[in-house]
């Protein structure tokens, strides 16, 4: 919400209603008996879904997954684009009031939710991070990030397998903004309540049709949060961020995330989740005629004296319907509070999941080649596996051991090396992509690197300098 002491009269604007749906580049808006488009901010991706007249199947099968739908909408000539979607699924629907053909999909940067991250960075601005996990996406996906503004804060970010949706949230809460992907797939990062929408208002008496759900809810109020985390010799990390509102009633929430392993982390996450729960704004369900220039996240005025409402409110997920049966184009806007539904249930169950344990293959490396020791493996020149652990044999000096070669499908470019032992620092390690012929050495362990030349016949091979080096485990991590 933005609060303002400023006296607005707004200009009714003409209705001139202008819509046209297609679906694989075919027009079907004669046949729309329902439909409805939505776009939130912040919290997920946009949905939509579509029923269409089937009298006696005439469209059955014409359509299938994957299809790009679009919805236009304006009062002017009906070629502004308002919802560009993909196809997850159709099926056809018989029933007393006659046979359709239900489409159901996704905006076309589905793929946000799908496509998981590995990153690992300290103190960066999270601006800059969003634009550096952007980077990371497939170029062929098409995204940019021209609206991404900077924040004046920083964090750190350790996130192994994290779906990339759930990254912009956690990016979101720390520098109290929102986030949303257009139709264009150029992403939009700015500060929470910082855009003022003036080019569209709802007005009782003008394009205002009804509200429902008006008021505060303080069910989810709370006045402290207490986060926990985890040091890396397992030992907990507790801060209680307190609202400077508490009085006499304590309301407390408690999180815990093990990958945040430092007090500044456990900080952050007191902070950023006391933002949400505390302090709530009024919330409302705004249905209207058809707006035609509106984005999620923007403040709009909202003026219905009758409930004595005229302020600006922040529009968490925008709706709009069009259809016979809707009567034509309508917009339904949902003002400062999140609607509580299945996603938003899936979406909490992805975060704790992805809380479990720290990030363990930041730079997402495909496959690895692992040796354990539990086996004698490989071949030894003055080297032995006992007990689990690789050595030099009969008290010499030193020793090589080579792995198996593993042949592999595609070349390997890039590669991570680890191993853990006792002594390794007097011990040298080597990756070979041809089977052995040319070594490559190996003098940063955990190091993201290269492999030169690349190849499809891995072997590993490791020169033990030490009577008191001995091997417990190897993985070389690769894609």
């Amino acid at each position: 919400m933005i609060r303002s002491s400023q006296i607005r009269i707004p200009i009714p604007k003409a209705r001139n209603t202008q819509c046209k749906v297609e679906i694989a580049g075919v027009d079907v808006t004669s046949k729309v008996i329902s439909s409805s488009w939505i776009l939130p901010v912040t919290n997920g991706i946009g949905t939509f879904s579509i029923s269409l007249s089937n009298a006696f199947g005439q469209i059955s099968g014409d359509y299938k997954n994957g299809d790009v739908v679009k919805f236009y909408a304006d009062n002017t000539d009906g070629t502004t684009l308002q919802f560009w979607g993909r196809v997850d699924y159709t099926k056809d629907d018989i029933s007393d009031n006659g046979q359709f053909l239900n489409i159901e999909g996704r905006h076309r940067s589905f793929l946000l939710n799908e496509y998981l991250i590995c990153h690992n960075v300290s103190g960066e601005e999270p601006g800059q991070i969003l634009k550096d996990i952007i980077d990371k996406l497939p170029t062929s996906y098409g995204f940019t990030y021209s609206n991404v503004a900077a924040s004046s804060t920083t964090m750190d970010a350790e996130w192994n397998y994290k779906p990339f949706w759930d990254c912009v949230i956690e990016l979101c809460n720390k520098a109290s903004f929102d986030c949303y992907v257009d139709d264009d797939l150029d992403f939009h990062f700015f500060e929470k309540d910082s855009i003022a929408n003036t080019t569209n208002a709802v007005v009782e008496g003008d394009n205002f049709i009804k509200s429902s759900d008006y008021g505060t809810n303080d069910y989810y109020e709370k006045t402290r949060v207490i986060a926990t985390g985890q040091d890396a010799a397992g030992l907990d990390i507790v801060y209680t961020a307190i609202s400077s509102t508490e009085g006499d009633e304590i309301r407390e929430v408690f999180i815990r995330d093990i990958s945040a392993n430092t007090y500044e982390k456990v900080k952050d996450l007191a902070d950023a989740r006391l933002l949400e729960v505390t302090g709530k704004n009024p919330q409302a369900k705004i249905i209207s005629f058809g707006l035609d220039s509106i984005s999620p996240g923007d403040n709009i005025w909202i003026i219905v004296p009758r409930q004595k409402i005229a302020m600006q409110y922040k529009l968490i997920s925008i709706r709009h319907n069009f259809g016979m049966k809707i009567g034509g184009w309508r917009t339904e806007l949902i003002t400062e509070e999140q609607e509580a539904g299945t996603s938003s249930v899936i979406q909490g169950i992805v975060q704790k999941n992805q809380q479990i344990t720290g990030g363990q293959n930041i730079n997402k490396l495909n496959y690895s080649y692992n040796f354990d020791f539990d086996t004698d493996t490989g071949t030894h020149e003055t080297t032995e596996i006992i007990r689990g652990f690789l050595k030099i044999a009969g008290g010499g000096s030193t020793g090589t051991w080579i792995s198996p070669t593993l042949e592999i499908d595609s070349n390997a470019t890039n590669f991570e090396f680890r191993v853990i032992g006792e002594n390794l620092t007097d011990a040298d390690y080597f990756v070979s992509t041809t089977a052995g012929s040319i070594w490559q050495p190996i003098n940063d362990l955990k190091t993201y690197k290269t492999f030169s030349p690349v190849g499809k016949n891995l072997k590993i091979k490791i020169v033990l300098n030490s009577a008191t080096s001995q091997v417990d485990s190897v993985s070389l991590l690769y894609s």
